[in-house]
């Protein structure tokens, strides 16, 4: 009696969890709104399996009913979204992980409120999915290895070969030569000292008297100039005058240089005068006579 007992507790405990699982799963999934399908396109190695939650903007509001493996590299993945939640228009969908044990679960992200929404079968789109815990790993021991080359390369270079002593030898210069420059900047601004007292007693020796006389010269030369610059512009400008009546044929003298005619017999004029100095030379008894009493 007591072993028969036993075994009736035993598969009625048995009984129980089995209910209770399957009534977590099925509150799980929704309970009795079964809610409408959307579905999202992922790539191979997502990780995802069916019953894991969907969350829209951090808010449980279904979960993954079915995941189909497509030949071309591509996961359909459909989702069954409770009724009394509405997926705006823009969001879209990626894989995040669920914990520290690998579940993942799906991620929807609006882009911002908007009074439209996706309907019954819609297709959301794919956003970027974020690092995962494995992703940070590999990068952190990527990172590791690199920082293990460059310390290896660091002791190589100054343990091994004598880079310390070298450093230390390189410092150990570098403060006599910072040393050797103060002492030659000390001496500098010595010399510049002297040098700014002698022209200073330079500058006092000299009679202001002598100065302000020079200067009241220079005032006037400089006057003189201004008064001959003045005379100067005026002759131009009368020469200007002069020559603008000659080229014009004004007066006289603009006649005598541009008159056709006059020209014309001074050419004349010149012609005979050389035909009679010709005759004179040839025949000058002709012009001059000379007797003796």
């Amino acid at each position: 009696m007591k072993r028969r007992d036993e075994v009736l507790v035993g598969i009625t405990a048995t009984i129980a969890m089995i209910a209770l699982v399957l009534g977590s799963l099925w509150l799980a999934r929704g309970g009795l709104q079964q809610g409408y399908p959307l579905y999202a396109k992922f790539t191979w190695g997502a990780g995802l399996k069916q019953g894991q939650p969907v969350l829209l903007a951090g808010v449980n509001v279904g979960y993954v009913e079915s995941v189909d493996l497509r030949t071309d590299g591509i996961l359909v993945v459909k989702m069954r979204v409770r009724k009394n939640y509405h997926v705006p228009l823009g969001t879209t969908a990626t894989i995040e992980p669920n914990g520290f044990f690998g579940d993942q679960l799906v991620a929807l992200h609006p882009s911002r409120p908007n009074p439209k929404t996706f309907q019954p079968n819609d297709t959301l789109l794919s956003g970027r999915p974020t690092p995962q815990i494995g992703d940070v790993l590999a990068r952190l021991d990527t990172v590791m290895v690199h920082v293990s080359v460059l310390s290896q390369g660091l002791r190589t270079e100054l343990v091994d070969r004598n880079g310390l002593a070298d450093m230390h030898k390189t410092v150990t210069e570098a403060t006599t030569l910072i040393a050797h420059l103060t002492q030659v900047a000390d001496r500098q601004n010595e010399e510049l000292a002297k040098t700014q007292a002698s022209l200073r007693r330079a500058v006092s020796a000299i009679d202001s008297a002598r100065v302000d006389s020079t200067l009241r010269a220079f005032a006037s030369a400089a006057t003189s100039v201004s008064s001959l610059t003045t005379d100067l512009r005026e002759t131009t400008h009368r020469l200007d005058s002069t020559l603008a009546k000659l080229n014009g044929g004004d007066g006289t003298a603009g006649k005598l240089l541009t008159d056709p005619y006059l020209y014309a017999d001074v050419r004349s004029l010149v012609t005979r005068l050389d035909s009679l100095t010709a005759d004179f030379k040839k025949n000058p008894r002709k012009y001059i006579k000379l007797s003796i009493f």
